[in-house]
């Protein structure tokens, strides 16, 4: 079956590990628009704290955006930094803690925002058009900065001992990107996927989504799954710099409707309650128990959070029971009462054909349903006459029905 590998490098929709490219990034200025040493720096990118916006010229905190070109690195690269720190992007300060940071910034023509992977707190991920908003909290962790350091036993998995800071402060990620196209793509299913974390590094990969094909670095792919599965795999210090308090992080996942149809055949509803979490660490694997993390479903997806990680190399495994039925869709409707007719601009998922049709008293009228190559939706349309009309739109897909959208119009 095919995957969808999030491991952060995308090119042609090909993803490496972006988290260990994050840490590896040095960025010579921190304003809006400043000098990016990898990548391209982009202008007009936004940041409000706590709903204030932030001056980016006299602002405590900064956020600073970057293009890594297409290729091997399609990604846009930001930082939350604060002025005083110069070019030590890597810890904030303890004040950012708890603070609701909002970044916006603005893609170039021709670039379609995908998936987010982000160092911190995430509570929103928006895409509208180019336009990419994330908000989150920075996030405190254990942070391995050097070494080696025989004093202590701080380190990362299958390395010396090294000179650790704790309560490090940090907001930073990034947003894939591809070639925008005119006509509907399985990949275009990922749009506002997201995940968050607490670590030194962590690695995301999507497994059994049909359509959905991305290619590991070689002997860095996860045992292959046929069935509809998201795991993440993280590292970081099993202690802090005391060397003897564990350390711990968290991990949330959001999945949208539109690509748990395309994986699961559901909505979140579905994919929840066929929804199974599993660890595994040093060869073991374990079932995370419900009460060790939570997962909600609401009208845009499904979100998976497990607030306490321990280190210090597990993977998270995440699996789905698929849905043979198509989840309700997505529909954005309007009307004409001079023509009474009624248009249904529906968020189409890949293998699933959409119908329309409507119902007053004993009267019932069907419509049509197309593609629009432009916009990358089904849009249906129905012309009815004077009176009161239940329009619906059914998704089908294997020739099994799902839920329909319906909405009441009177002419």
């Amino acid at each position: 079956m095919p995957r969808f590998n999030v491991r952060f490098l995308l090119g042609a929709l090909s993803f490496v590990a972006f988290s260990a490219l994050a840490l590896s990034i040095s960025v010579s200025a921190y304003a809006d628009g400043g000098t990016c040493t990898n990548g391209t720096p982009v202008s007009g990118a936004s940041l409000k704290v706590d709903g204030a916006i932030e001056n980016p010229a006299s602002g405590t905190y900064t956020a600073t955006v970057c293009r890594w070109p297409a290729g091997q690195t399609q990604v846009y690269t930001f930082y939350i930094s604060t002025r005083s720190s110069g070019s030590n992007a890597t810890d904030i300060g303890s004040a950012a803690l708890g603070k609701v940071f909002t970044t916006s910034f603005d893609m170039a023509a021709g670039d379609q925002p995908v998936s987010a992977e982000v160092y911190g707190d995430v509570s929103d991920y928006s895409v509208d058009g180019q336009k990419v908003t994330i908000t989150a909290k920075a996030v405190g962790m254990t942070q391995v900065n050097g070494g080696p350091d025989p004093s202590t036993t701080c380190a990362l998995p299958g390395t010396l001992p090294g000179v650790c800071a704790t309560s490090v402060a940090k907001l930073s990620g990034g947003v894939r990107y591809t070639a925008a196209s005119g006509t509907p793509r399985p990949e275009d299913a990922l749009i506002g996927m997201y995940v968050g974390a607490t670590a030194n590094y962590y690695r995301v990969d999507l497994q059994g989504c049909p359509g959905i094909s991305y290619s590991s670095p070689p002997g860095a792919a996860a045992a292959q799954s046929s069935s509809p599965t998201l795991l993440v795999s993280m590292n970081g210090p099993h202690f802090q710099a005391d060397g003897a308090t564990l350390n711990t992080g968290s991990l949330e996942a959001f999945m949208p409707n539109a690509l748990l149809a395309n994986c699961v055949g559901g909505d979140a509803e579905a994919a929840k309650a066929g929804l199974s979490v599993t660890r595994t660490e040093s060869g073991a694997t374990t079932p995370v128990a419900g009460s060790a993390f939570t997962a909600t479903a609401d009208a845009d997806g499904l979100r998976i959070t497990v607030p306490r990680v321990g280190f210090s190399s597990p993977t998270y495994r995440m699996a789905f029971k698929a849905s043979s039925k198509p989840s309700k869709p997505v529909v954005s409707w309007s009307s004409s009462k001079s023509a009474k007719s009624v248009t249904a601009r529906v968020s189409a998922v890949t293998g699933v054909t959409y119908s329309v049709g409507a119902k007053s008293g004993k009267l019932a009228k069907s419509g049509s349903c197309k593609t629009n190559k432009k916009t990358k939706k089904t849009d249906c349309a129905i012309k009815l006459t004077k009176g009161s009309w239940l329009v619906s739109v059914t998704p089908k897909k294997s020739g099994i029905s799902g839920t329909a959208n319906s909405k009441t119009f009177r002419f």
